[in-house]
């Protein structure tokens, strides 16, 4: 999910930014609103940034490519309008620490990764009334990533960047007639193209994601329920 430095132009960064600077000012105003004690708040805060910059770093090998963990929808989850700055957090420190994407971009990449875990959050608090955790968590995680996944794509093309791995990502589509024949039928339409190759590249990621969240919640439900937003909304 990372952009690399240099690769997309001015403009776009600077959306970016402005982007990134309005959704945390929003969010912050938005989690001291809806947080009673702030001081309780910020470890929470501090071990899903922690989690979230170690997830990142490590790479799976998944053909026809490489994917990273984001956890976007469990730390949306878990810190709800926080999720946000935890996220421009750790990937500033990953930017300065280990050289993933870079400070200009920064604010394109906290977008991309950062705002879905706050639908995330959403998504999660209106299943969790009618499912149970682990649907929710899961359904959740996954459709951050989607959403993830779609963002990622509409900079790419107003970046007007193509991607280098196109003929490996089609050479796996071709051993599935499923896929090949999407690939076909999308030929045509670089967009379209764009969005289902991205799809294509994370659609294990989403898988994961789910996965895991899937497990992790139910168990934090039992373990450490006022850390789910809909058990505090049922305690307050």
């Amino acid at each position: 999910m990372h952009i690399s430095e240099g690769v997309l132009p001015a403009w776009l960064l600077a959306a970016g930014w402005l982007l990134t600077i309005i959704l945390l000012a929003g969010s912050l105003w938005w989690g001291k609103k809806s947080t009673d004690d702030m001081n309780q708040k910020i470890p929470q805060i501090a071990v899903m940034t922690a989690a979230f910059f170690v997830a990142c770093m490590f790479r799976i090998p998944l053909p026809p490519t490489s994917l990273h963990l984001v956890l976007a929808g469990l730390v949306g989850i878990l810190l709800g309008p926080f999720a946000f700055v935890c996220i421009f957090i750790g990937l500033l420190l990953q930017a300065l620490l280990l050289g993933n994407g870079g400070l200009a971009v920064l604010g394109v990449n906290t977008f991309i990764m950062g705002f879905p875990a706050l639908l995330g959050y959403l998504v999660f608090v209106a299943l969790s009334k009618k499912t149970n955790y682990a649907i929710s968590g899961a359904v959740a995680s996954v459709f951050a990533i989607l959403i993830s996944t779609l963002i990622l794509g509409v900079v790419l093309i107003f970046g007007g960047i193509t991607f280098g791995s196109i003929d490996s990502v089609q050479a796996f589509a071709s051993q599935f007639a499923i896929l090949e024949s999407v690939m076909k039928t999308l030929a045509g339409s670089p967009w379209l193209l764009t969005f289902a190759l991205l799809i294509i590249m994370n659609l294990p990621l989403m898988i994961v994601e789910g996965i895991i969240s899937g497990l992790i919640v139910p168990f934090i439900a039992k373990v450490k329920p006022e850390m789910l937003p809909e058990k505090k909304t049922a305690a307050s």
